[in-house]
């Protein structure tokens, strides 16, 4: 029913366009009628011999003659089809070299719903375009190209959802902390307090303990010290020379943090008392090891831990040792002590009521204290998840969690803008692939492709297949543009030939080819306004993008910043 539908809409179209063009008009008047003429003619002999009188004395001669006339005039409109061009200038010529296209005006109306996350604007309607589905997003944008004012702050305006997201310079608690405390508690996370203009941006910082959730009872312990050990030590992408004695950090890292957990007093129990037992004097390191070794607690893995390291080799050991330092160097800021020092939240609350979570670093901190980005990351996705799985296995709620034992309807919202300052997380991977059905939902902001294939190699395919939402805009490097024009497809484009011999009339060939539907350059070209949208399951569109200062939809709902 539906190739019915397309197959008469193709006609509707065909002949409209043909009406208002003359010449081609004309040409296929004239072609039909010569059609029917030979028709005509090859049927008039025949109607003479079998009734023996001229065409057109009676019915049954018509039921003759006027067949050979039609299918006359059929083979004059075919012959000027393939005379003139016809198909291809009517866009008939199917889709024989590939069948991409651009979204249509029903397609995008088809975004313009109610609720959900906000990716764009309608150019036709110029109403805004939302997705409301399960799926991960992604965005691609290099710098300045109006991340924060096209998708991060209309997000944090309008969505009424949980949100935690990554603010390197501060500007979106102040845009839009006020308006997220519509929706419910606001934590701001900022150790430095320096707004990207220099001036102390004025929000009180909340803080965060990772360690404050684990406990020396907890079967899950050596898991969770692990999932901190992976966000503290970072893997820089393709130094396999690295790997032996990154994995060797961890090791100890993990024994040392469960022995914290397990025997400091409850206000002890922080990453800097961690990253005081690792710059202990050697002889104090020493002992503190070996009370390690008669620990039985935790199912005997501090003296596991302990029992390893002290089995090296001294310069192994010193190694070792160096490079567990060199990962938690950033903990003897005392800014960075104190927002770890406590935890005014969970992070498994945003699965039970709306928060809101900023994560404020400025980008010249980036490099040195990016580690602890990665840590609030990987326990926000890591306590959410298994917040999901207790309430799954827990009808009357998960353990320790107040409130409703169900979590919320809409998932908790990551913001990941810069996302390739976090390094290589294995926590967001798993996310990714896995968590989509855990309330959680992942919109990771990076510059380019080249920045997702570094940190992820051939794992970078993740991110883009679990994305059900790509947004892509201000492209300005022919990778990334070459990759989204190869993501995009081909048409199948129709083009003529002419040809000239003296001596010769022209002579005209028609053909089909394939064509990239926006050639890498082409994408390179597309005005700043303009983004290209990738909604799974449906044609690309070519979409405005938002300006929260300037359209009415957020009038009134942000702080204004001091120019």
């Amino acid at each position: 029913m539906r190739g019915v539908m397309l197959a008469f809409g193709g006609l509707f179209r065909f002949f409209s366009r043909l009406i208002f063009t003359p010449i081609l008009l004309g040409w296929m008047i004239g072609a039909v009628l010569f059609g029917a003429i030979i028709g005509a003619l090859v049927a008039t002999p025949f109607v003479f011999a079998v009734f023996d009188q001229p065409p057109g004395q009676s019915a049954w001669q018509w039921l003759v003659f006027g067949p050979l006339i039609f299918v006359g005039g059929i083979f004059g409109f075919q012959y000027w089809r393939m005379a003139s061009g016809a198909d291809a200038f009517f866009g008939l010529t199917g889709d024989s070299h590939g069948s991409a296209r651009f979204a249509n005006r029903k397609e995008l109306k088809k975004l313009q719903r109610e609720d959900g996350l906000l990716i764009g604007r309608n150019p036709h309607t110029g109403r805004l375009l939302r997705y409301d589905g399960p799926a991960h997003l992604i965005t691609l944008a290099p710098t300045r190209a109006g991340k924060g004012v096209g998708t991060v702050i209309p997000n944090l305006l309008a969505a009424n959802r949980s949100v935690l997201v990554i603010d390197p310079k501060g500007e979106n608690a102040r845009i839009a902390g006020e308006a997220r405390r519509r929706f419910g508690t606001v934590h701001v996370l900022d150790p430095f307090g320096v707004s990207d203009t220099g001036k102390v941006s004025g929000l009180p910082s909340a803080a965060y303990n990772p360690l404050d959730r684990l406990t020396p009872d907890s079967l899950d312990l050596g898991e969770d010290a692990t999932s901190l050990t992976e966000a503290l030590v970072m893997d820089p992408p393709g130094q396999v020379t690295e790997a032996h004695w990154n994995e060797e950090a961890k090791a100890i890292l993990g024994g040392l943090i469960i022995f914290c957990v397990c025997h400091e007093d409850r206000d002890r129990r922080t990453l800097a008392t961690v990253r005081e037992y690792l710059t202990l004097p050697p002889d104090r390191l020493k002992a503190l090891l070996e009370l390690m070794q008669d620990s039985d607690a935790a199912g005997g893995l501090i003296a596991r831990a302990a029992n390893r390291f002290l089995g090296k080799a001294d310069r192994e050991a010193a190694s070792v040792l160096s490079n567990a330092q060199r990962h938690t160097h950033f903990l003897d800021s005392p800014r960075i002590a104190k927002v770890t020092s406590r935890s005014d939240f969970q992070f498994s609350d945003l699965r039970h009521r709306i928060a809101s979570v900023f994560l404020v670093l400025p980008p010249n901190r980036m490099d040195a204290y990016s580690r602890w980005l990665r840590l609030l990351v990987s326990q926000a996705l890591q306590d959410i998840a298994r917040d999901a799985e207790a309430s799954v296995t827990s009808p009357s709620g998960p353990v320790g969690t107040q409130g409703a034992a169900q979590g919320l309807k809409t998932p908790t919202l990551f913001l990941l803008d810069e996302f390739a300052a976090l390094g290589r997380l294995e926590a967001v991977e798993r996310a990714m692939g896995l968590m989509a059905g855990y309330g959680l939902q992942l919109w990771p902001i990076l510059q380019d492709m080249s920045q997702l294939k570094d940190l992820y190699g051939e794992r970078a395919g993740t991110f883009i297949a679990n994305a059900g939402v790509q947004q892509v805009f201000g492209v300005n490097d022919f990778e990334t543009a070459k990759w989204l024009s190869q993501m995009m497809g081909q048409e199948t484009a129709g083009f003529q030939t002419d040809s000239f011999k003296p001596g010769d009339g022209p002579s005209f060939s028609n053909n089909l080819t394939g064509r990239d539907l926006l050639t890498p350059d082409e994408i390179m070209q597309l005005r700043p306004e303009n983004q290209l949208l990738r909604v799974q399951g449906q044609a690309t569109a070519v979409a405005q993008k938002l300006r929260y200062y300037a359209d009415p939809e957020f009038k009134g709902l942000f702080a204004p910043q001091d120019q």
